[in-house]
C-alpha cells in the first residue's frame, strides 16, 4: 500500500470518509480495560455518561453515509436534534442507547447488520468493538491494534527519540521504585519537577506531576501496560524559559490521506488537564513555527498509519519560548480518537472556514432546562445560525440524573479572535457560568 498523501490545510474541513458508520461512544473504554485508571476517570469527570452527545452533530461530517448510527449512554436533549438538524441543516445519525458495561441491544445489532456499506468505529476500537463487528459482519473503521498502539505514549516517545526528533528528557520506570530512581536522575540533570506518564492515559488521567526530591507512590494501575515515562517538567519557572504553550494539530487519517485540518491552542489548567481549545493559535504567529509543528506532526501521523490507525487524531505539542528568542518544539502525545477538539473544529470549519473559534466547558451552578439556555442565547441574538458571522454554537450539555444541565460545551465563533472575545463576554453576562475542565 502506498503511503497516504499529506495534505495541510489548517482552517478547512477535510472530506468525509465514504460509507455509513455505526459509532459506539465507548468513552469509558479508552484505557482498554485498565480498571484502575478508568475508575479514576469516573471519579474525576462527572456526568461522563452524557459526553457521547458531543458526537451527534459531527458524525455526518466525518462520514458521508445517509444511514449513520450513533450509540450513546445518555441520549442528547431533543433541543439538539432540532438545532443541529433543522436550524443548522446537519445530517444526523440514528441514535441508540448503549450502556458502557452492557452488551449491545438486539435492536442496535439488527440496525448495524441491516445498514449497507457500514463501518464500525468508536472512541477506541477494542475487543468489544471487534467482537460486534464479527457478529454483525461489519468492517472496522480502523483496527484494534492501531487504536491501542496509536494511543501508547511510551511507544510514540521511543519512536520519536530513535528517529532523532526532539523529545523531553526521559527515564523509563517499571514500578514505583523505578520512579524514585528516575526522579533522582532527573534531579541530577537539574529538573526540580517531573511527571510520570502511563503508557495509556487521557485528560490528566495516568499523569502524575511531582517534585523530583519527593517522588510519589505511583498506583499500580499506571504500570498495567508496561513501564511509565518519567520526564523532566519544563514551564515558565524553568531557568531560561520565558513562557510555554501547548498547540495541537488536528488531523484525519484515511488509507489515502493524512489531512491536517486545524491548528489550535490547547487551554490547560495548572495540572495540564484539558479545558478547551482556540483556533487559530494565539500563542504564536510565526510561519516558521507553524511549519515545524506540521513537520513534526507529519512524522507522528506517519507512525500512526504504520500502527494501523485510521480516523481523527491530534498531535499535542509543547512549545518552550526561550529568553534568547529560540523556541523548543516537542510532541507531547498523540490522541488517536475523536478528542475534545474534534467536535468544535469540525463544526467551526463547516460553518466558518478560516475563521476564529473558542471552545470552553462551562459549569452551571444552578442547573436549568436545556431549552432555557437555547432561548437565552436566541433572545440575546447570540445563538449561531447559518449565514451569521459570529455567535454561540452549543455542542453538548452534560446532564444530571433529572436531565437538567450542569455543564455545557459551547463553541464561540467569529471572523477573528476579537469578535470571538466579544461573543464570550456577552454570553457570560447572561448567566452565572464558570469555566471548567473537559
Amino acid at each position: 500500500m502506498l503511503a497516504p498523501e499529506i495534505i495541510a490545510r489548517p482552517g478547512h474541513l477535510p472530506p468525509p470518509r465514504a460509507g455509513n458508520v455505526a459509532y459506539l461512544a465507548n468513552l469509558t473504554h479508552i484505557f482498554f480495560g485498565n480498571r484502575g485508571i478508568t475508575d479514576e476517570l469516573r471519579r474525576t469527570v462527572h456526568t461522563l455518561e452524557s459526553y457521547g452527545g458531543r458526537l451527534l452533530p459531527i458524525i455526518g461530517l466525518l462520514w458521508d453515509g445517509e444511514e449513520n448510527i450513533l450509540a450513546v449512554e445518555v441520549e442528547p436533549l431533543e433541543d439538539f436534534r432540532e438545532y443541529f438538524g433543522t436550524t443548522l441543516g446537519l445530517r444526523l445519525p440514528r441514535v441508540f442507547p448503549l450502556k458502557s458495561d452492557d452488551a449491545p441491544s438486539p435492536e442496535l445489532v439488527a440496525a448495524i447488520r441491516d445498514t449497507g456499506t457500514c463501518f464500525l468505529d468508536g472512541f477506541v476500537i477494542d475487543e468489544e468493538v471487534d467482537a460486534l463487528a464479527r457478529e454483525t459482519g461489519t468492517t472496522l473503521a480502523g483496527s484494534e491494534a492501531g487504536s491501542r498502539l496509536g494511543n501508547n505514549k511510551y511507544l510514540l516517545h521511543h519512536h520519536l527519540a530513535s528517529a532523532g526528533e526532539p523529545v523531553f528528557d526521559t527515564v523509563d520506570a517499571a514500578d514505583t521504585a523505578g520512579v524514585a530512581a528516575a526522579a533522582a536522575e532527573l534531579a541530577r540533570r537539574g529538573y526540580p519537577h517531573a511527571v510520570v506518564k502511563s503508557q495509556i492515559g487521557a485528560s490528566g488521567i495516568g499523569l502524575v506531576r511531582f517534585d523530583t526530591h519527593d517522588p510519589p507512590e505511583v498506583p499500580a494501575s499506571h504500570f498495567v501496560d508496561g513501564p511509565c515515562l518519567v520526564q523532566g517538567w519544563i514551564d515558565d519557572r524553568t531557568p531560561g524559559i520565558e513562557r510555554v504553550a501547548s498547540p495541537s494539530v488536528q488531523m484525519l487519517i484515511t488509507d489515502e490521506e493524512i489531512y491536517f485540518y486545524d491548528l489550535t491552542d490547547q487551554i490547560l489548567d495548572s495540572s495540564s488537564v484539558h479545558e478547551g481549545n482556540a483556533a487559530p493559535p494565539r500563542s504564536f504567529t510565526s510561519g516558521d513555527l507553524t511549519r515545524e509543528l506540521l513537520r513534526q506532526a507529519s512524522v507522528s501521523a506517519t507512525w500512526l498509519v504504520q500502527q494501523g490507525y485510521r480516523g481523527t487524531a491530534s498531535a499535542d505539542f509543547h512549545l518552550a519560548f526561550r529568553d534568547d528568542g529560540n523556541v523548543d518544539v516537542r510532541v507531547c502525545e498523540l490522541n488517536a480518537r475523536v478528542t475534545g477538539a474534534t467536535y468544535p473544529s469540525f463544526l467551526a470549519r463547516r460553518f466558518l472556514p478560516g475563521g476564529a473559534w473558542l471552545m470552553r466547558n462551562l459549569l452551571i451552578p444552578d442547573a436549568a432546562g436545556g431549552a432555557r439556555i437555547f432561548d437565552d442565547l436566541a433572545e440575546a441574538g447570540l445563538l449561531f445560525v447559518p449565514g451569521a458571522t459570529a455567535g454561540v454554537l452549543p455542542i453538548n450539555f452534560n446532564l444530571t440524573g433529572e436531565r437538567l444541565v450542569c455543564k455545557c460545551q459551547l463553541l464561540f465563533l467569529g471572523p477573528d479572535h476579537r469578535a470571538v472575545d466579544e461573543v464570550v463576554e456577552r454570553t457570560l453576562a447572561l448567566r452565572d457560568l464558570k469555566f471548567t475542565r473537559d
